[in-house]
């Protein structure tokens, strides 16, 4: 039995697991929820994705970052590009671990609570919508003032924690962040362009295209 890593495209944050899936070639099968809804509901009970599982071999994971490391750790054959992708040092590992607990918690459920009510996922609130912009803007200025004077969210070169944060910038870019967005934040726009651009997740964004404009309130 094949391990499965269960997946929808209509959430964030397994856009990453299948990319590096797919990189890696690491044989693992990728499945809509949609179309195994009741063997997934049944095994995950919080019916979130990214899971990965294997019946036979007693994988059971829950959590992207966990998956993340699963994935790279057991699939990548080349000792040198895990350490550049998960840290060579303690320290380079746990700021990896930050910017990625940061992308896929605080700054993904802010950028949704703040773009769902515009983009009509969620209800619309006047207040409640202006209370999530400021939420959003705190979060989102972290990885601008960080970007300003750093190429990459840690180290030298592209690691996990971007791979991940461009996995959850990708709402954003796709459904809102347009031209006047990216004047506001060049040094987070500079650094998506280039990340999506990485070998490990072409793939997936070689076809998306940023959005031509931020949405408005509904009237």
């Amino acid at each position: 039995m094949p391990t499965i890593l269960y997946y929808s495209p209509n959430f964030i944050r397994p856009i990453i697991p299948v990319c590096l899936a797919q990189y890696f070639k690491a044989g693992i099968e990728c499945v809509d929820i949609a179309t195994d809804m009741e063997n997934f509901t049944k095994d995950f009970p919080l019916h979130k994705c990214p899971v990965l599982i294997n019946r036979e071999t007693g994988l059971y994971l829950t959590e992207a970052i966990s998956i993340y490391n699963y994935i790279v750790k057991t699939f990548c054959n080349d000792p040198e590009e895990v350490k550049k992708l998960l840290g060579s040092t303690v320290l380079e590992e746990s700021e990896i671990l930050r910017w990625e607990s940061l992308s896929v918690s605080d700054f993904v459920d802010r950028e949704f609570n703040y773009l769902g009510p515009l983009l009509g996922f969620l209800p619309y609130d006047t207040d409640a919508n202006l209370q999530a912009e400021k939420q959003f803007d705190v979060v989102a200025q972290i990885f601008e003032d960080h970007l300003k004077n750093n190429q990459y969210l840690v180290g030298s070169h592209i690691t996990l924690a971007d791979l991940c944060a461009s996995g959850s910038f990708f709402f954003g870019f796709n459904f809102a962040f347009d031209e006047n967005w990216s004047q506001q934040y060049p040094n987070i726009t500079r650094w998506y362009k280039e990340v999506t651009k990485s070998p490990y997740v072409s793939n997936f964004f070689n076809d998306k295209k940023q959005a031509k404009a931020f949405p408005q309130p509904p009237k």
